[in-house]
């Protein structure tokens, strides 16, 4: 509840606040306030639009959006905020009205240009988006996601160095600019000809993030907290000296032992909030920089008992696109990659199911990371010989406290999921693995929907009468199939413990938009 007397303009700036501390409920209700009190406030409705959005109300932000647009027809904010949303439903063509139109009511409006490139180059349009994010540039000559949309477009059609001068001077503008960074270090990741490179752009970016990461607001969850405290102290039983894990240890487990933050699924969502004498205490080692050096591996990192010929035929005539490799690496490159996946502190994305997830151009890197793609394109040249390797990530998994993906599409070609955490660690042989239903994403799905619209996508499924086909886990097993198909994590459960927790790669070739074109 809003105290009593406040003027509106004060509400307004307690909204604000809370909207910058990221307190969305409460500057929901806090905008909805102003709107009781004056109805006709355009600027309460707009920004009640972005806190909607952000909460995940799609709907009712285009309401708000239209509703500021209704009282004040030229407020190109609201058609601005609008596009992006439509945008991101999937509604291009409203979308770009919307740009078009904030553009007739300030023609030098750089953020309807950007927008508008962005949606080109979610339509396949090169040459429009290219002229959209360069226009954008020439009036607004220091906007930072301008230049990376314009070298994220080139990327795409193969002009590569070109990208790289564009994310070059987006890093010049803002050298802590993380996003810059991993686009560069897509492109070195992507050509796989010179491993150095790419695995030294993919440490930059890491060691962007770890310069400029901090607590927001104090607070960190439990899924985040568990997950580190276990990895310093198995990085403390291998012996490693890391800065700040001793007190990192003994600080992180006295808050998580706490009565009202011992873990169980109805407080995983918790985020807890520390004191400043324990953000001192946490962020050394938050900082501190570990990456677990692989051995060389001399022979091929993917199993060379296996036939692959004889693999890339079965899947070439598969009538679903879905099959199932075991024993996918060689004993050796799995040893190695599992331990990297431990020791490596590279784990500093949290997902929505509170799993955590490490990137390919985010210090999820290693030559034989980089081998595996080298191999499949050597030993399935009719598959992935020709197909661009986009990224490759993975996912942990901690069952007590949060569940697997949630149905989506990842939206390239081919889709290489395996998993290196040893069966004696699953509690259900039947289960843990991949569900993957054998209808592809239609190719006019923009990316947020075909990746996380899940009630439009089992509609989806629903009216097409999809077949799913479900695959187990196992250890070193490999799922190859279509990626344009919708697939998500089986219901798993996995013992307790840091090495029990289920881990699964993703390696992502191809690009859906180019094939269609192409075809």
């Amino acid at each position: 509840m809003v105290k009593k007397n406040l003027t509106i303009k004060e509400i307004f700036a307690l909204a604000i606040q809370n909207h910058q501390k990221n307190n969305l409920k409460v500057t929901e209700n806090l905008y909805k306030e102003i709107l009781k009190i004056n109805p006709s406030h355009v600027y309460a409705h707009n920004n009640l639009g972005i806190v909607l959005k952000e909460l995940g109300e799609d709907q009712k932000a285009i309401s708000s959006f239209q509703k500021a647009i209704e009282i004040q027809p030229n407020y190109i904010d609201a058609y601005y905020n609008l596009g992006i949303v439509l945008r991101e439903l999937g509604e291009h063509q409203r979308a770009i009205k919307c740009c078009q139109k904030a553009i007739e009511i300030q023609p030098n409006y750089a953020g309807a240009y950007y927008n508008l490139g962005i949606v080109f180059n979610e339509l396949g349009e090169d040459q429009k988006a290219i002229s959209s994010f360069q226009k954008a540039i020439q009036i607004e000559p220091n906007k930072v996601n301008a230049y990376n949309g314009l070298g994220n477009v080139l990327r795409k059609i193969g002009e590569y160095q070109k990208a790289i001068t564009y994310f070059k001077k987006a890093l010049t503008l803002k050298p802590d600019s993380v996003l810059a960074q991993r686009l560069i270090a897509n492109i070195y990741i992507s050509q796989l000809d010179d491993l150095e490179k790419a695995i030294s752009e993919s440490h930059k970016t890491l060691k962007i993030h770890l310069k400029i990461s901090k607590f927001i607001d104090h607070k960190i969850s439990i899924t985040r907290l568990k997950h580190d405290v276990q990895q310093a102290e198995y990085l403390s039983s291998k012996n490693y000296k890391i800065n700040g894990i001793n007190k990192f240890q003994k600080i992180g487990n006295e808050i998580l032992g706490r009565k009202e933050n011992r873990e169980d699924t109805s407080n995983s969502n918790k985020k807890i909030l520390l004191n400043d004498d324990e953000v001192k205490s946490l962020l050394p080692f938050y900082k501190a920089n570990h990456i677990y050096q692989t051995s060389e591996i001399f022979k091929s990192c993917i199993n060379p008992h296996i036939n692959w010929h004889e693999i890339e035929e079965q899947y070439i005539n598969s009538p679903k696109q879905i099959i199932c490799i075991d024993n996918f690496l060689s004993d050796e490159a799995i040893k190695e990659l599992r331990e990297f996946c431990l020791v490596s502190k590279i784990w500093h994305d949290e997902r929505k199911n509170k799993n955590l997830s490490a990137m390919s151009d985010k210090g999820f890197i290693s030559p034989i990371h980089l081998q595996i793609a080298i191999d499949l394109k050597q030993k399935l040249p009719k598959l992935f010989g020709s197909q661009r390797l986009w990224r490759y990530w993975a996912f942990k998994y901690d069952t007590t406290l949060g569940k697997g993906l949630n149905i989506h599409s990842d939206g390239g070609l081919l889709n290489l999921n395996f998993w290196i955490t040893p069966e004696e660690y699953n509690n259900n042989k039947n289960s843990g693995g991949l569900k993957v239903y054998d209808i592809p994403a239609p190719i006019d799905w923009p990316f947020a929907k075909y990746n996380l619209n899940i009630d439009a996508i089992y509609k989806f499924l629903n009216d097409n009468n999809a077949n799913c086909t479900t695959i187990p886990y196992k250890f070193n097993r490999a799922v190859l199939f279509n990626s344009d198909y919708f697939h998500k994590t089986d219901n798993i459960n996995f013992k307790e413990g840091y090495e029990a927790r289920r881990i699964n790669i993703t390696y992502l070739f191809g690009d859906r938009l180019v094939a269609k074109r192409n075809s």
